[in-house]
Formats: structure tokens, C-alpha cells, sequence
């Protein structure tokens, strides 16, 4: 079975590629890539004109919820909503119930992610830091890695003692293991709902200062400095977590780290109407911190883009705004946003949009994923993206059982239009002429 992505714009940052021309795949596998390639013994062929081929997009920070928490997301709805959104492969967070930190439920999201009704895609499973997320005691990381984490994470319970978190980079280095931080001093965060400042004061609701996320940030980089253990830095929102990141990569620490569309696009004016949609942590902060994580994009000091896709129930988000959990759904909005808020406005190259969203993730846990080299993937990776397309992000219109997004209703321009992973695994419906079709 021969397929060609022929007459496309091919952007693969892997291999420095920005260039019109044509991707042959064979038996499910890149054969070759480039600009001059003869459709000999093709048996369908995609036609790629004014579109973008790339790399099939990698998610570092997806919460799929199962097990344990179905009525939020299941491994289904989430990888389904992940080829919509563009996503080849994703990484699923731990912070499910019971967490991530045992051999067998890492086999069990292996085994539900590759059944014939999940969405086609990779998914990489993220491991628990701590023994059930208490923070306490490092979790049985090496089991874990054997049975196939890709990293470990502490997100959806930081850990809070230094020691606990010190011996984990130290583990975490033996085992040449990530560890995917989540930044919050809890004693300066708990109980707020949103950015500590005037705004919150005039609403009468309790802020979360930025200083609960620079400080664990600060501790975070200090140890991996001083231990040598990779750690990844989840959503930044501050400009002040910004510059302490900048400081300690030119100091030699190995840190990278991301920033979720909510951060370079909301303030948390739009919490002014006391929607639960609006409510995340870290908070939504101030336009000066937008234009300094744009800028950190920008130059390099900002690795990559990541969903922070965190679902919930209906009935979970439709209360009072104090009493909402904290997480916007995100895999499904992620391209059309990034597309409208940071390529559109020349913030971005268009190589430079997919190696944040695609060829740099891949490069942090060392995924096999993000480029279109032939033999580069598993499988051939492949999303098709058509830049210029003007349509309203929807969420009755969604995969993902969770509702819970800012975006609903927002005007964007560019969208993932098609999602290969050895096959075609999505393709968007509103999308019927011949120019999507089949030849």
C-alpha cells in the first residue's frame, strides 16, 4: 500500500525542512520525503496544495483521566479528541485514581490506548513521582520505567518537601528519567481561585500569587542544577518563572519547559464574569506576562506548547466559580489557537509553530515522534494542517467528554485538518472536496 502527501508545504524543524513538495508512504512507513517525488504505484494520494504537511504533533501534558475518573475523559474519548486535534502522540499525566505508580496500570493504559476503538495515536504514560501522589515517598521508579513510562510527574499534587523531591532527582537520574515539574508552593496557593492582584481584590475572591510558582521554580532548578536530573517545567505563566528559567539554562541546568495556550492569550480580566471555564492553576495572569512568554517563545527560552488538557464533568464545572476545579479541556483547540495567536501574528514562523508543537516535545523525553525522516517513527506520523481556514471552536462539537473551554465560541484561523499515524486515523468532516478526498 503506497500513499503520497503530495504538493504540500513540507515542515519538519528535525530536519531543518521548509520546503513545496511530497511525502511517500509505504506499508505505513515515511519512504521518502522531498520535493521531487514520482507518484509511480500509488495507490492514493492526498493533494496537499496550500496546505502544510508536518510531523504528527506531540501533547508533553495531557490528563486523560481513566482510571478512575470515566465521567471526565476515558482513554477513548481522549485519544479521539487528540487525532482531532492533530496529535500523534500524547503523554497521559498520573494523577488519575488510584495514580500512576504501579507496573500494571501503566500496562493498563498501554493496553486500552492501542484497542481498535481508542483513536489511533500513540500514548506515552507518564509515571507517579511519589507513591500514590502523597508526596512522601518516591514511587517504585524503576518497575516503572520497565513497564514503559516515558517520564514521572508530580502534577495534580506538587511535592512540597525538598528532601522527597532531591532524592527523586537522584533516582530519576540513575534511571535517566524526566521528571515533568509542576511548580506550586502550596502554602502561598491554598484556597485562592485566581492571579493575586487587583483584580481578584475587586471581585472578592482569594489570589494565588505568582510567587507560589517562581519559588518552586526556583527550588526545582536549584536541584536539578545541583543533581544533573532532567526536569521539564509544566505551563509557565509568570514572566518572572520566564527569567529564572533563562538564568538556569545559561547556568548549565538541564531544564526545558512549556507554556499552554491560555497563558499567551487570557488575562484574568476574563475571570470578570465569574466563569468556571476561566479557572486554572496556575491562574490566568496579567498582559504583561503574555507579552513576556510570548517573547521567551520567541527567542528559544520556552521549548515547546503543550494542551495541559484537563476535562471535566459538566456537572463539575457548573457550579460557583470559588467551588469549580481548576483545567480547561485543550486538545482539540490547541492548534487552532497557537495558529491564531502566535503564527498569524509573525510571533512565530510557521517551522518554528511546529517544532514547538511537535519536533521539540518529542526531543525532551526522547519520544519517537516529531519528524517525518523516513524510519524516524514507529509508524508514519503525519498532520496536515491548513493554515489559512477560518472557523468557531465548539465544544458540543468535540470528542473529549469535557466541555470545560475558554475557547468556546472564539474565531480562529488554521486547523489540523487530517491525522495519519500509519493510517488515516482523522479527518475533519467539514472537509468534503476533492482536495481532501482520496484520488
Amino acid at each position: 500500500m503506497r500513499t503520497l502527501f503530495s504538493k504540500g508545504r513540507i515542515l519538519d524543524p528535525s530536519q531543518e525542512m521548509d520546503v513545496v513538495g511530497s511525502v511517500l508512504v509505504e506499508d505505513g512507513q515515511i519512504i521518502n520525503v522531498g520535493g521531487d517525488i514520482e507518484a509511480v504505484d500509488v495507490d492514493e494520494v492526498y493533494d496537499c496544495t496550500g496546505l502544510w504537511i508536518a510531523p504528527g504533533l506531540v501533547d508533553l501534558h495531557t490528563h486523560l483521566r481513566e482510571p478512575g475518573e470515566e465521567r471526565r475523559e476515558t482513554i477513548k474519548t481522549g485519544t479521539q479528541a487528540a487525532a482531532a486535534g492533530g496529535f500523534t502522540t500524547i503523554c497521559c499525566m498520573p494523577n488519575t485514581s488510584p495514580p500512576l505508580d504501579t507496573p500494571s496500570l501503566i500496562d493498563f493504559i498501554l493496553d486500552r490506548a492501542a484497542s481498535p476503538e481508542a483513536g489511533g495515536i500513540f500514548v506515552a504514560p507518564v509515571g507517579a513521582l511519589t507513591q500514590g501522589q502523597l508526596g512522601e515517598r518516591v514511587a517504585d521508579l524503576g518497575s516503572l520505567k520497565k513497564a514503559g513510562i516515558v517520564a514521572v510527574s508530580d502534577e495534580g499534587g506538587p511535592v512540597q518537601d525538598s528532601v522527597v523531591m532531591m532524592r527523586a532527582m537522584e533516582t530519576c537520574l540513575q534511571l535517566d528519567l524526566p521528571i515533568l515539574v509542576h511548580c506550586e508552593d502550596l502554602s502561598l496557593s491554598r484556597s485562592g481561585s485566581m492571579n493575586d492582584g487587583a483584580t481578584a481584590a475587586m471581585l472578592g475572591l482569594k489570589g494565588m500569587p505568582r510567587s507560589a510558582e517562581e519559588i518552586m521554580i526556583m527550588r526545582n532548578c536549584v536541584l536539578a542544577l545541583n543533581t544533573g536530573c532532567r526536569i521539564h517545567i509544566l505551563r509557565l505563566s509568570t514572566w518572572g518563572a520566564v527569567e529564572m528559567v533563562r538564568q538556569f539554562k545559561f547556568l548549565g541546568a538541564p531544564v526545558t519547559c512549556e507554556v499552554c495556550p491560555q497563558y499567551f492569550t487570557l488575562t484574568e480580566d476574563a475571570v470578570g464574569e465569574f466563569n468556571p471555564n476561566f479557572k486554572t492553576t496556575p491562574p490566568l495572569r496579567t498582559q504583561v506576562d503574555i507579552d513576556l512568554l510570548t517573547q521567551a517563545l520567541n527567542d528559544g527560552t520556552v521549548d515547546c506548547i503543550a494542551s495541559d488538557h484537563s476535562p471535566y464533568a459538566p456537572f463539575e464545572v457548573d457550579v460557583p466559580f470559588e467551588e469549580a476545579p481548576f483545567g480547561m479541556a485543550g486538545l482539540e483547540s490547541a492548534v487552532g489557537v497557537t495558529l491564531t495567536e502566535l503564527t498569524q501574528t509573525g510571533i512565530l514562523s510557521p517551522l518554528e509553530t511546529i517544532r514547538k508543537l511537535s519536533t521539540a516535545p518529542a526531543e525532551i523525553l526522547r519520544l519517537e515522534a516529531g519528524t517525518l525522516r523516513p524510519g524516524g517513527t514507529p509508524v508514519a506520523q503525519i498532520t496536515l494542517i491548513d493554515s489559512n481556514v477560518e472557523w468557531t471552536y465548539d465544544v458540543n462539537r468535540t470528542f473529549s467528554k469535557g466541555k470545560n473551554s475558554p475557547f468556546h465560541g472564539k474565531e480562529l484561523r488554521g486547523k489540523a485538518v487530517l491525522t495519519y499515524c500509519g493510517n488515516e486515523v482523522y479527518r475533519d468532516p467539514h472537509f468534503h472536496n476533492d482536495r481532501y478526498a482520496r484520488q
